[in-house]
């Protein structure tokens, strides 16, 4: 196999059936960076993206996490570009709200009342009151955008499965 023939991998295992593999490495010998440039000439990609160091660990369930908050982000932002020219709170506005709340709710797996951004939610809507919900919004979602980059933090510092 291509990459039982590559200096410092000391064991490839590949399930079809499940669509995995599972590369065992010397890491005196590769880098993570290196290895997916292989699995990228492997598969016949041009090039990888800028950010595969940074997410090369990253599970789907974080990738998914993301996702959502950056659609909220954009929300968020938009909604605040036309309160600029408008006072008037539309469909658009409750719109930012729910995304806001799926986007934090969504997150955080067992026991979310616990969760910063859930706290940060609740304790900012009692403190700016629902005239300001969509600086709430905001405010939970940054919160809920530190917690994201933690737990990137948090599994980029654990083994690697490839």
């Amino acid at each position: 196999m291509f990459f039982s023939a590559i200096k410092g991998i000391t064991d490839v295992k590949v399930e079809p059936i499940i669509q995995t593999m599972v590369i065992n490495y010397n890491e005196r010998e590769l880098t993570k960076q290196k290895i997916c440039e292989y699995i990228s000439l492997f598969f016949h990609h041009e090039s990888l993206d800028p950010l595969d160091p940074i997410m090369v660990n990253v599970t789907p369930g974080i990738r998914k996490d993301i996702f959502r908050s950056l659609v909220t982000g954009f929300l968020l932002l938009v909604s605040f570009v036309k309160k600029r020219y408008t006072s008037r709170i539309d469909v658009f506005d409750y719109l930012v709200v729910i995304s806001t709340a799926h986007t934090v709710l969504t997150h955080g797996g067992t026991n979310r009342y616990r969760h910063p951004d859930i706290l940060t939610g609740i304790i900012s809507l009692f403190s700016l009151g629902t005239g300001h919900l969509l600086h709430v919004c905001m405010v939970t979602w940054a919160v809920n955008v530190l917690e994201i980059l933690h737990d990137i933090r948090r599994t980029n510092t654990s083994p690697i499965i490839i």
